[in-house]
């Protein structure tokens, strides 16, 4: 039971981070946004997570982490 949780997990997990990252790009373009006046207030105002570029980081890191846990579909020869 336990390997087969340990097989299991990370692809779990992989699956996952792709609907945070796709989250976190989507905060990015808003906060984007809200700089070129295209949009009202992003709600963090304030503090680290008030910018752009951080957003677009964590996207990135997250979709990276995604890729690397999902799982490789082998090549037809």
């Amino acid at each position: 039971m336990i390997p087969a949780i340990r097989v299991k997990a990370p692809l779990l997990v992989g699956l996952l981070l792709t609907p945070v990252a796709a989250a976190a790009w989507a905060l990015a373009a808003w906060r984007l946004g809200v700089e070129a006046g295209w949009t009202n207030t992003f709600f963090i105002a304030h503090g680290l997570l008030s910018h752009w570029q951080v957003w677009c980081g964590f996207a990135v890191s997250l979709q990276i982490g995604a890729c690397s846990l999902s799982p490789r579909v082998p090549a037809r020869s």
